[in-house]
């Protein structure tokens, strides 16, 4: 059997290389493994993303190299994530190894690279600390969206609505049935207001991301969320791309907000990344604005978003 590996830096072949797996390897090969292969004249750490098994025709077998070492057992990635990397290389032009980089802590590639990767199993426990009265018109929005067969839905709301409410009530729903919530905020700035606003009703160990937080504990979250042992994630974009076992519910607040979107390689609309998760994942993606960008209205017209409207001030 043979691989495609991915580069964690800018290589003279933007689109990773092929090698063999030796048969001592063949049973513990994942996708998304940190391997070391024999490059050049040295040994250097790349990543597993495709594993087929025959080279194209234009390959001799006899000239392709076996890997040397699996440097980790994990693989930090399920199947739609596997498909989201494909996707953003194909769709936004840009090397193999500019979206692999989306995917993983720089502290944790060093880390497993230098073979000092432990795991601290750190027990979250979230439970309300009391019920969120919703009005009557919150209440019916709420069980649209949760019970709802379309997947995306855009929620237009008034200043004054209190749409947060319905937030809260739909996060409780999902950690009644064990399930992951994604939280999507568009300024750090913001996210110790929404913070708190959830710390009303959820323990304080919920999971909120900023630019205060360092890179180890980047790392230490990346694991809680892969191993499903975190629930509750409120961050910025670059969230999305964090490996959710169990994910339930993508919320987008002020879906309108020019920082969803990545001026800097690779470029990405973090919107159209969550569409596409959503189509793979099958969670349930909420856009929410009091003013919504003209391709999410344009989305709602045409049928691919369901739109809810939030238009009465909470009394």
């Amino acid at each position: 059997m043979f691989w495609f590996i991915a580069p964690f830096k800018r290589s003279f072949d933007e689109i990773g290389f092929i090698y063999k797996i030796p048969e001592k390897f063949l049973k513990e090969i994942k996708v998304w493994q940190i391997v070391k292969i024999p490059f050049w004249n040295a040994e250097i750490f790349w990543v597993i993303y495709e594993i087929f098994e025959n080279p194209p025709k234009n390959f001799e077998k006899s000239k392709i190299k076996e890997i040397s070492q699996i440097q980790n057992e994990k693989s930090f990635i399920n199947w739609y994530r596997i498909e989201l990397l494909k996707s953003i290389s194909e769709n936004y032009f840009t090397a193999i190894h500019n979206s692999l980089n989306l995917f993983l802590p720089k502290n944790l590639v060093e880390k497993v690279k230098k073979g000092k990767l432990t795991q601290k199993e750190k027990a979250y426990k979230y439970f309300s600390l009391k019920n969120n009265n919703l009005t009557k018109k919150q209440e019916q929005l709420f069980l649209e969206i949760y019970n709802s067969k379309e997947k995306k839905i855009l929620l237009f709301w008034v200043t004054g609505s209190w749409k947060t409410e319905i937030y809260i009530k739909l996060i409780q729903k999902y950690l009644a049935e064990n399930k992951q919530v994604l939280f999507l905020i568009p300024e750090i700035i913001l996210t110790n207001q929404i913070a708190q606003r959830l710390k009303n009703f959820f323990w304080e160990d919920l999971i909120v991301l900023n630019s205060t937080v360092s890179e180890a504990k980047k790392t230490q979250y990346f694991l809680d969320i892969e191993s499903w042992n975190a629930k509750i994630i409120i961050w910025t974009r670059s969230a999305i791309f964090y490996p959710f076992s169990n994910l339930a519910l993508i919320i987008i607040d002020e879906e309108h907000d020019n920082s969803y979107v990545s001026d800097q390689s690779p470029r990405y609309n973090t919107l159209e990344i969550a569409n596409k998760i959503t189509e793979l994942n099958w969670n349930k993606l909420l856009l929410a604005s009091w003013t919504p960008s003209i391709n999410s209205m344009y989305k709602a017209i045409n049928w691919e978003y369901k739109l809810l409207n939030l238009l009465e001030k909470f009394k």
